[in-house]
């Protein structure tokens, strides 16, 4: 049946990315299979997936649908022939792109709500996103185990985007106060614990306070591109594969 298939999908996901990259192809591959009894014996329905797919008018939830049909079908074993590969790359240039209307973000201003933050866990959440460009998904998911903890700092080795092994580093003669209560909250962590809070709980917590966690990583580009005015050493920090996506944070209407 079709859900057992999507199950052992969803599974294979799980061991291959991050959570929330998981649930996403999930989710778009779910809505791509919408009216097909799929199972071992009935094939799939190539022409129904790409009515589906022609649907899709964003260019974000395109890419997201179309790779998650995609490693579908190589964790089938389904072969794509070059025509329907062609066909999908004429759908996906027929998509426009999501623009969200951008709103200022004074760091001055969340800064100090963040300080008045009367849980000092939270509190740290948040104040480690500045200091390091973590992104949120990345913080919830680190434990003791992941950190290596040294006189100069903290490195913290993640999972990241693309399934990457991946680390930052806190340093502690930038951020002493920070240094000195992260190592207290690593300590009376259980090992295989997580350190932070999770992704729901900091994003719920962040809109009540007026704020997104991802405003946090496009201050965090800011103050960095103050300190260096290199473009190459923010993206460096910022661990991006394109140029164009460091220019979209330091574009952003943050100000520091």
């Amino acid at each position: 049946m079709i859900h057992d298939l999507l199950y052992a999908y969803r599974e294979h996901l799980l061991e291959t990315y991050r959570p929330e990259t998981a649930r996403t192809y999930y989710k778009r591959l779910c809505t791509l299979f919408e009216g097909q009894s799929l199972s071992m014996t009935n094939g799939l329905d190539i022409e129904s997936v790409l009515d589906n797919l022609g649907q899709i008018k964003y260019k974000n939830y395109f890419s997201q649908a179309k790779n998650a049909f995609l490693h579908f079908c190589e964790f089938q074993n389904i072969a794509l022939s070059p025509a329907i590969m062609e066909r999908i790359s004429e759908l996906e240039n027929g998509t426009q792109k999501k623009y969200r209307k951008l709103t200022a973000i004074q760091y001055s201003e969340i800064d100090r709500k963040i300080k008045h933050i009367k849980n000092k866990k939270l509190k740290l959440c948040y104040q480690v996103i500045i200091a390091t460009g973590l992104r949120v998904s990345e913080l919830a998911g680190i434990t003791p185990n992941d950190s290596i903890i040294a006189g100069d700092g903290i490195v913290f080795n993640f999972i990241g985007k693309g399934g990457n092994r991946e680390s930052v580093m806190l340093k502690a003669t930038e951020y002493p106060k920070l240094y000195q209560s992260l190592l207290k909250l690593i300590e009376n962590t259980h090992q295989e614990k997580k350190i932070f809070y999770s992704v729901p709980y900091l994003q719920k917590k962040a809109r009540e306070l007026g704020f997104k966690c991802h405003d946090l990583r496009r201050i965090y580009a800011k103050i960095e591109y103050k300190k260096f005015r290199s473009r190459v050493e923010v993206m460096k920090k910022l661990r991006h594969s394109s140029p164009k996506t460091t220019n979209i944070y330091l574009r952003s209407k943050v100000k520091i």
